[in-house]
């Protein structure tokens, strides 16, 4: 253990990297559990014990879960309370579930913005937007004004109580890599930032980059050391293989007899990549590039279906099930599952024939099971797992989804079929991790996944207490070999790089001002300040002025060397003149000065040298210059940044200035209570041209907010400008998009980053669609719109039913804020639009709760 001191302050982020000491003073906390825990297992429960905050990053399956399960049992035990967060409300559900199963003499709440139950409980499982939202609505931790006199939390949207100041010990934050995420990022940030300073953290992560400065920075936010509890090395190792196969049809194409021995030695079976040491084959990788190269060359293919069954037949042979096989499309995922012809249960397994019985009877549990029972995404669902096949992806019915998960906890699925996302904390024992491509689409180009977003994805492989090792196969058949240098840089499980992504929006300015009243600028700033952003600017800064130092001692020699020059200064000055400027002359002036550069060369031997040297110093002045005003621009960006958000705000009418204090208008009150959509766009309209929604009917909100969700259809379905059969909806949707507009404008026109991707803002595909599903009243109608109206626009049922909650979430936001204005009318209207919009199987249900 030593530390690493952090300027300016007294406190160190401790770094747990040497074996844990024999004989320390937690030995009894050590033997509460029936194995040996790892280093840094015990390094974590030190740092809780102590009072302090802990980072654990660590490999998938190493662990890293139970400091914050010692976490949960220790204060809860002192009679305090524990808030756990995760990245994604499947998480959330599936700890939800887990935790009250294992720890039944502790309650558990759950709260993620569509289920909330149990608000008084020792444990709040929660998504982090809620933690955040929660603190925002509190003012706390920022230092920007005291904690309430209760400290407690409570909204219509949050719905739990905490007195913060006496109650809370502790917050998991589960993933809290995520912090890295391009678009949620900021949350996590944001939510460090703000917790009370007694708070203890319990922060788990996969491998990172540099997580000391990580740490340094958690820690400077607050008052607390950080224990840096880190490990790469997995208690299961991967080992890394490519897999062709062919079939005899290759021989006919393919005489030679050595060749086709070759063939013969190199398919069908499994090809080392890289071993369990991380020793990368070159020779492996060059098998594969020749076969694949020759298969090209003969214009040899073997559709998919072919190489997956084969596959699984080899993985069966050589006992490498279960297994997880990654598609990067959801489409895909379901065409892949449904080609596989092989038998995977056991000889003597019964799920073939109780699967079945088992799904209805967890079904059943819902009060609209017969639904659920009779959808035919259910019934192919069911199918699939009589052959010991899951499928898992964001597109499907949550239900569904949740019984896969379920059906895996059992051991029932002997090969999962998944997407990406199942990669991010979801609980699945297994013990092949097999890939269909190592490209996908990151919606904006088609590249190579990164180092260590394959390393989340394999490192699902390997069962700690079971395997000793794990597989992880690539179907080399399907996708083009990469280069050398491509295929090592992505097994090279080099792990991501932290940066920053904090803006300074304005939800921060509007939220801030919310919280506590009142605040200058100066005050803003200080609140981003904080923000990890801050410290790559010092990064950028530090930068600057070395290059700065360097400039100006190139400067000072030119200078010197300039003094030396044969030709005289103003000569060479007035050659450089002339030099950049005869392009833009013509007839007689081009003429003239093309006579007297001619004339200054004659009479001036050196003028060509001597000229190059001073237009170098002239080139090192203008770069000087240059970067005495970047370090300028990022000494003020934040304070730069912040003042124009506030000007923004001020000129729309959302907040005003007395002094030099700034305070929300009531309009401004309304825009800090949206969350969800772009918080000043609807705000804005509301109050001065839609006079609260007076014209807009329960339904007609519905089609608005239904263009707020991010559900995306085809390319050759989608609408670039509002179509609805309603004129009315048209001409108000029209209005949005100008202001949305004229946003973009302001913010382009100020430089401001706001963090607002006003491309995908807006959708319009959906607005009929939900007000169609709105008006249904019964199980036959809303079948038929399922099976009519989502499959024209190749909508899944699981994207629809995400589209409606998140309506409902807006609505709840505009209720609250109805609410704020007193407005009995608003509120009838908005409270009629969640009970027409859950139903059927668009519902918030969870198997879990």
């Amino acid at each position: 253990m030593f530390y690493i001191s952090i300027i300016g302050k007294t406190i160190m982020v401790v770094i747990c990297s040497a074996p844990y000491p024999n004989n320390s003073n937690y030995e009894s906390y050590f033997e509460l559990y029936p194995y040996p825990l790892s280093d840094f297992q015990k390094y974590a429960i030190e740092a809780i014990v102590e009072g302090q905050h802990t980072l654990v990053t660590a490999p998938t399956g190493s662990g890293k879960t139970l400091p914050a399960e010692f976490a949960i049992q220790h204060f809860v035990g002192q009679g305090k309370k524990v808030i756990y967060t995760s990245p994604i409300k499947a998480l959330s559900n599936q700890k939800y579930y887990e935790f009250t199963r294992k720890f039944p003499h502790i309650s558990f709440g759950l709260f993620t913005g569509d289920i909330k139950t149990n608000p008084e409980a020792d444990v709040l499982i929660m998504t982090t937007e809620i933690l955040m939202n929660s603190l925002f609505l509190l003012g706390s931790g920022s230092g920007l004004g005291p904690v309430s006199s209760s400290g407690g939390v409570a909204s219509a949207n949050l719905s739990f109580q905490i007195d913060l100041n006496r109650d809370l010990a502790a917050v998991v934050f589960d993933e809290v890599h995520y912090i890295n995420d391009t678009e949620r990022g900021n949350v996590w940030e944001k939510s460090i930032l703000m917790l009370p300073k007694h708070v203890q953290m319990v922060m788990l992560s996969a491998t990172i980059d540099n997580p000391a400065g990580f740490a340094e920075w958690c820690e400077s936010s607050g008052e607390k050391k950080v224990y840096l509890a880190t490990t790469s090395h997995r208690i299961v190792p991967l080992s890394h293989y490519g897999f062709l196969c062919t079939n005899e049809a290759v021989f006919k194409t393919i005489r030679d007899k050595t060749v086709q021995q070759q063939i013969r030695d190199s398919t069908n079976k499994l090809i080392s990549l890289q071993d369990a040491k991380g020793s990368f084959s070159e020779q492996g990788y060059r098998t594969i590039a020749k076969m694949t190269d020759m298969f090209d060359k003969h214009q040899l293919r073997q559709n998919r279906k072919h190489v997956l069954n084969k596959l699984c037949e080899h993985l069966l042979e050589k006992d490498m099930l279960p297994a997880i096989t990654f598609v990067f499309s959801r489409k895909q995922v379901e065409l892949c599952a449904e080609s596989i012809t092989v038998s995977l249960l056991e000889f003597d397994s019964k799920v073939g024939y109780t699967v079945r019985y088992e799904c209805e009877q967890i079904i059943r549990k819902l009060p609209n099971f017969r639904e659920y029972l009779l959808l035919p995404e259910y019934n192919q669902l069911v199918s699939l797992l009589e052959k010991g096949i899951g499928i898992h992806h964001s597109g499907m019915i949550p239900i569904l989804r949740e019984i896969v998960e379920l059906m895996i906890s059992k051991k029932y699925i002997k090969m999962l079929f998944a997407t990406e996302s199942f990669a991010i904390g979801l609980d699945c024992p297994i013990r092949t991790a097999v890939f269909t491509s190592l490209s996908k689409f990151d919606g904006q180009t088609e590249r190579y996944v990164l180092a260590h977003e394959y390393s989340q994805m394999s490192g699902r492989a390997g069962r700690r207490g079971i395997d000793t090792v794990g597989h992880v196969v690539h179907c080399n058949n399907l996708f083009s070999v990469p280069t050398l240098t491509d295929y090592r840089a992505i097994l090279s499980g080099k792990p991501q790089t932290l940066v920053s992504k904090y803006h300074v929006s304005y939800n921060v300015v509007l939220n801030l001002l919310k919280a506590e009243g009142t605040h200058t600028l100066a005050d803003l700033s200080t609140f981003s300040k904080k923000s990890m952003i801050r410290g790559e600017l010092e990064k950028e800064l530090q930068g600057r002025r070395f290059e700065i130092q360097n400039t100006e001692k190139a400067i000072e020699d030119k200078k010197r060397y300039l003094m030396l020059l044969r030709c005289p200064r103003d000569i060479c000055d007035r050659y450089i003149d002339i030099e950049d400027n005869i392009k833009y002359m013509v007839n007689r002036k081009r003429k003239d000065a093309e006579q007297e550069l001619r004339k200054i060369k004659d009479e001036n031997r050196t003028v060509l040298d001597d000229v190059k040297s001073v237009r170098e110093f002239y080139a090192l002045e203008k770069s000087l210059d240059s970067l005495h005003k970047s370090v300028s621009y990022y000494e003020k960006y934040i304070d730069k940044q912040t003042e124009t958000i506030c000007q923004i705000l001020i000129d729309g009418g959302y907040m005003f200035q007395v002094d030099e204090s700034y305070i929300l208008s009531p309009m401004g009150k309304m825009a800090a209570s949206i969350a969800e959509i772009h918080p000043l766009i609807l705000s804005k309209l509301m109050v001065t041209r839609w006079d609260s929604f007076a014209d807009f009917t329960p339904k007609l909100l519905v089609g608005l907010f239904a263009c707020f969700t991010d559900v995306k259809v085809p390319e050759d379905e989608r609408s670039s400008r509002p179509q609805s059969d309603s004129d009315f909806l048209n001409y108000r949707l029209t209005e949005v998009v100008e202001m949305a507009n004229d946003y973009q404008l302001i913010e382009n026109e100020f430089q401001v980053d706001t963090g607002i991707h006003y491309d995908n803002i807006l959708q319009f595909d959906l607005a009929d669609l939900a007000m169609k599903w709105y008006d249904l009243e019964d199980e036959f109608t809303c079948k038929i719109f399922i099976r009519d109206e989502l499959s024209a626009k190749s909508i899944s049922v699981g994207d629809f039913n995400k589209a409606m909650l998140k309506i409902v979430t807006i609505t709840k936001e505009f209720i609250g804020v109805a609410e704020t204005l007193g407005d009995v009318g608003l509120l009838h209207k908005l409270g009629q639009i969640e009970g027409n919009l859950l139903k059927y199987v668009a519902t918030s249900q969870s198997l879990y709760v």
